[in-house]
């Protein structure tokens, strides 16, 4: 048996491809929310996909640490089935670095990457050009289609063309009949569709058997070693809490223990089972099996949130400097750390920098026909915790600037990178092989 941590977006593509990839292989999924995400329309409608972070019965809500200069804490999110809609896949410069880190990493390189992707893509574009089709897949599960812009978005889109901003016809979404259709929707379900048949005690001489055995509601504690093997740490199950009791779940001699429990559960699961930075597990009474960076290079995209106004009101009045960001989003790099390393942060001033020009052009998008004219939409404008008026940003200096994305920024929910891969001597958690 194969055990493994979450159906997430990593989880469920790995237990479609292992079961059908591997014969008589059982694999049993922890998943800490219930079985059925999607019956709740929030999560699956792309209209409603914000409203779905208030659902804690399907988000683990966490908050970050409350900072001096912030406002508010804010929630940190990890769902792949909230319909968040658009798909993107990186940059080829991503996957070039990672196989920049010597020989064996040459499979992570963008060329490589891309062909993994579109093995995992059913595009559903009409008459796609030569160009597209060289990048995107058009026979497997996951249906990715182009999102319908409503006429406030082709204008939002015709300003930026206009301020010399490049067009890139090639952002897509996860909507299969408008619904977000989610990896779960195609690979997990697609998984458990395979039914074994084994030797038994049944009426015709064999049991069936589900290949795939998904547990919900289910809390992992921490990783089961080897205790026996005093040479090197070797996985044989997990230790799990479910329904107000402690369990176990042992692997067979060949299986695995896969975690994929995102950028901050994953983290979680190996410290408490040794494995992560020394002190962190010292001060914790945690046996240290093998000191490594878990929980560095934390990467997330800062958000800072503006209103745009309307005369009458056309639209509901949301803009921000993510909105331009989608442009041009700068990754934010830190850690998980302990509480004492806080005071020992020093903050990017390029990434301040940077969040300051996207709200600057913010500004002069509102400001441009037809969005000035036809949507009446005035002005970028700044609101207090209570959503009173302040300015419109005509008076504020850079300093003004400065001040205001310290008070009001967040981050944009997507965690990345605690488990880093690449060689130790760089700072790696995982190798090539994961």
């Amino acid at each position: 048996m194969t055990n493994m941590q979450r159906a997430g977006t990593a989880g469920c593509v790995l237990a479609r491809e292992l079961i059908h990839g591997i014969p008589n292989i059982n694999i049993l999924v922890l998943e800490a929310s219930g079985p059925n995400a999607h019956s709740n329309g929030l999560i699956s409608l792309p209209c409603t996909w914000f409203q779905a972070f208030q659902l804690y019965d399907h988000d683990w809500g966490y908050v970050t640490q409350e900072q001096k200069m912030k406002s508010h804490v804010n929630p940190i999110k990890e769902a792949a089935v909230k319909n968040g809609v658009p798909y993107p896949r990186g940059k080829a410069k991503q996957y070039n670095d990672w196989a920049a880190q010597g020989p064996e990493y040459k499979i992570w390189d963008w060329d490589h990457c891309l062909e993994a992707f579109k093995a995992l893509e059913n595009n559903l574009r009409e008459n796609p050009d030569e160009e597209f089709k060289q990048f995107h897949g058009f026979n497997s599960l996951h249906h990715v289609q182009d999102f319908e812009v409503y006429d406030i978005l082709s204008g939002l889109v015709d300003v930026a063309k206009n301020l010399g901003i490049p067009y890139n016809d090639d952002f897509n979404v996860y909507e299969w009949r408008r619904k977000r259709c989610s990896l779960a929707d195609c690979y997990l379900r697609d998984a458990l569709k395979k039914v074994e048949f084994h030797p038994g005690a049944e009426p015709n001489g064999f049991r069936k058997v589900v290949a795939v055995d998904i547990r919900s509601y289910t809390h992992v504690l921490e990783i089961i070693w080897d205790e026996e093997n005093k040479k090197e740490n070797i996985a044989i199950g997990v230790r799990y809490f479910c329904n107000g009791t402690v369990h176990e779940a042992f692997i067979a001699p060949k299986g695995e223990v896969i975690i994929c429990s995102g950028a901050i559960n994953s983290p979680q699961i190996l410290m408490l089972s040794g494995v992560g930075p020394k002190e962190n597990l010292e001060a914790n009474n945690i046996k240290v099996r093998k000191q490594l960076p878990v929980g560095r290079n934390l990467l997330d995209h800062p958000n800072c949130l503006f209103a745009a106004k309307s005369t009458p009101e056309k639209i509901h009045h949301w803009s921000s400097g993510s909105e331009v960001g989608i442009i041009h989003k700068a990754n934010v790099e830190g850690k998980i750390p302990c509480k004492k390393d806080f005071f020992d942060e020093n903050p990017d001033i390029q990434i301040i920098g940077i969040i300051i020009s996207l709200l600057k052009l913010s500004r002069e998008i509102i400001k441009q026909p037809p969005l000035s004219t036809v949507y009446n939409i005035k002005e970028i404008g700044i609101n207090d915790e209570f959503g009173q008026w302040i300015t419109n940003g005509d008076d504020l200096s850079d300093e003004d600037w400065e001040k205001l994305v310290f008070e009001k920024s967040n981050t944009m929910f997507h965690p990345s990178g605690t488990a880093k891969m690449a060689p130790e001597s760089k700072g790696g958690v995982v190798n090539h092989r994961l």
